[in-house]
Order: C-alpha cells, then structure tokens, then sequence
C-alpha cells in the first residue's frame, strides 16, 4: 500500500543525514525500510495553503494512505496586511524577527502594530479548525483514500469535535512536542542545549524522524 506525505519541512525530512547511498534518512526512509511505498510530497518552508494545494493537486490514482503535516498557521498571510505573523508561535515569542516574508521586520512599523494591537491566538485556533475541516472532506470523498491521519508538525492545535482521535497521529499535540517529552536529546538536530535548541525550528533528527516513522507505521499497519 502507498502512503502519500504532504506537509512541511518536519516532513520533508529537513536535517535528516543521509545514507551511504545518498537518501535522506527521514520519515518516508524509514516507513520504506517497513515496507511501504511513500510518496512525500512535503517541502521546507511550506505554509499551510500549499499543503492543501498539493492535496487538491494530487491524483490519488492509486489506493493510498495519507498523513497530512499540518505548520504553524501563522505563516498564513494576514488578510489586507499580505504579510504571515511569523514562522510560530515559540519563534515569534522567542526570535521575533524571524521572519518568513518581511525582508526588514524591524522597521516595518504596520507589522508592530498587528502584533501589538492586533494578534490573537483564537483567530489561528478557528483558522486550523476551517482548514481542518476543508481537507477532511476532500480526504473523505476520494475513494482511493483508505485512511488518514493529522500531525501537527512545529506546534500543537487541539482537536476539533469533528475530527476522530483516530484520525490523529498525536492528539493535542506534535512533532516537537512529543519529541521533547522524551527528553532525549539524541532526537533533535543540534539536541537540547540553550544554545542550538528552539521549540518549532529544531527539526528532528534522524533517530527523531525513524520514531515518527514509527508510530505512523503502528496505526496504518493495523487498519
């Protein structure tokens, strides 16, 4: 059975090392080594418009499961403003003029004043829910898809009513959270230290992606 990826740069596979015979060795790596077919249609910096582009844009001409990497919905584009808030939420707290379409957010003063006046978390938790809501029909009405499941990628959302827990690779939470509840520093890129570590920019490594793999292995291989 085939499992079509769609997602960002945690799915893609971003800081993964690469094997002897030059493949990243990250998420759909791993689910390879347990037999699928993966197709992975993640790539790095991706918002989450894009992932439902590539869906929609997707044949699914062949029976599939899908995992869906939903980002950070503050890399969205600010309706009138044309600009995203930031990369995340912990970026934005932490490293707020990391920016992913301003070139000089230090002096853009109409971004200040958003984030000052302004910026809600709501508004990114009822985003999430619509979004949500928009890919679980597509998913739904297109036959060869014979399951799914949602990731949150950078941060957590919580789930949506509407939405089974099932349908939840982790429910609540996300890739980076669920990594750094295991405190083990061997499963982030530059590990847990001060100094290399930021919550929704260190990417898992390799042993980070093969757990992943894992997991998701676990759920489509008892469906």
């Amino acid at each position: 059975m085939i499992i079509n990826l769609f997602g960002d740069s945690f799915i893609y596979g971003t800081c993964a090392q690469h094997h002897e015979d030059g493949r990243r060795m990250d998420i759909d790596y791993w689910l390879t080594k347990k037999g699928w077919s993966v197709s992975n249609y993640g790539y790095n910096g991706s918002n989450n418009t894009e992932v439902l582009s590539s869906i929609k844009e997707n044949p699914f001409g062949e029976e599939c499961f899908c995992v869906v990497g939903v980002t950070s919905f503050l890399r969205e584009n600010l309706p009138w403003l044309g600009f995203a808030s930031s990369w995340g939420r912990n970026i934005l707290k932490e490293d707020r003029f990391d920016h992913p379409n301003l070139e000089n957010p230090q002096t853009n003063e109409l971004w200040e004043d958003y984030l000052i006046y302004c910026y809600d978390d709501e508004y990114f938790n009822t985003i999430y829910k619509i979004w949500l809501l928009k890919v679980k029909h597509l998913l739904d009405n297109t036959p060869n898809v014979k399951g799914y499941l949602f990731v949150n990628t950078v941060e957590k959302y919580k789930k949506p009513m509407f939405v089974e827990k099932e349908n939840y690779l982790y429910t609540d939470s996300s890739i980076t959270d669920m990594l750094v509840d295991k405190e083990d520093e061997k499963l982030f890129e530059g590990g847990l230290t001060e100094e290399t570590f930021l919550e929704g920019r260190a990417h898992p490594s390799t042993l980070g992606y093969k757990l992943v793999a894992e997991d998701i292995h676990d759920i489509f291989h008892n469906t």
